[in-house]
């Protein structure tokens, strides 16, 4: 891949809640930079009642990313499992990881799915004993499953009132918000426990599917969370170019998605002896 890369995550596209409510407000973020990846939700597609749509978001997002300089490259996330043939992908050598983030856990990250229903080609015993193998694997099995789910649909209404009910739907009941509480706690350590085991060539992985945007920095790893396009925790992009991880804020303005201030940066070599 050519660099600079940009890694951005969560656009959910065609999500009622979602600030990203077409693929051409992100237009600024594709400035200066050589590489563009998507890394999982996309689009919204596991809603039976969103496939069409997602079909004709997806050919407006296919003839998005052909119009650009930039090469695009998207990574398969739980909510459009079948947007690639990617589950994840390595950059600076493999020294940088980057995956959707869905398969650390699913009983922290059980929250997210809480209204899905399964069909019965369902195994998440499979699932589990992916655990045991190569690192594609495990995240293909993943795939595997996401895709056999399909979320309940609900009636969410567009803008700041569709914005109000998927919160209190993800807050309600409080047990739920435990849950997704746990999942923010405990999703950097399962990213963390996978790379140690299945990828410790590594030294930082980007992540994002729980929403929550952060840098975590233990026992000589990286790991960084991009956030989503849905409201309230905000999101970031993350610039990786000649060894150097840099990440931005991502701020809507003007009806459009731009970068703002530096979060962080650091050398892909760095040691991140911080604990």
């Amino acid at each position: 891949m050519k660099e600079p890369i940009r890694i951005l995550s969560d656009l959910h596209l065609g999500h009622h809640a979602s600030l990203a409510r077409d693929i051409e407000q992100i237009e600024p973020l594709y400035d200066g930079v050589a590489t563009v990846i998507f890394n999982g939700d996309t689009v919204e597609m596991r809603s039976p009642r969103n496939r069409e749509r997602a079909v004709h978001i997806m050919q407006q997002v296919d003839a998005f990313c052909r119009a650009q300089v930039a090469a695009t490259h998207f990574i398969n996330g739980n909510h459009d499992p079948i947007i690639s043939t990617l589950n994840h992908m390595e950059v600076a050598g493999g020294a940088l990881l980057v995956t959707h983030g869905d398969t650390f856990s699913h009983e922290d990250t059980r929250a997210w799915a809480s209204d899905d229903w399964a069909s019965d080609d369902v195994d998440l015993e499979e699932a589990q004993r992916a655990q045991l193998r190569r690192l594609e694997s495990i995240l293909a099995t993943n795939k595997r499953v996401s895709h056999a789910y399909e979320t309940a649909h609900f009636t969410i209404p567009d803008g700041t009132w569709g914005q109000f009910t998927t919160f209190m739907k993800q807050t309600w009941p409080p047990r739920r918000f435990v849950h997704m509480v746990s999942g923010w706690r405990n999703n950097p350590l399962h990213a963390l426990n996978l790379v140690r085991a299945h990828h410790p060539t590594a030294r930082c992985m980007i992540i994002g599917h729980t929403h929550r945007p952060g840098i975590w920095h233990r026992h000589g790893y990286c790991v960084i969370n991009t956030g989503s396009y849905l409201p309230v925790l905000g999101r970031m992009a993350v610039d990786y170019e000649n060894g150097l991880v840099t990440a931005r804020k991502v701020v809507f303005r003007k009806r459009k998605f731009h970068l703002g201030r530096i979060v962080a940066r650091f050398a892909i070599d760095s040691s991140f002896a911080r604990d």
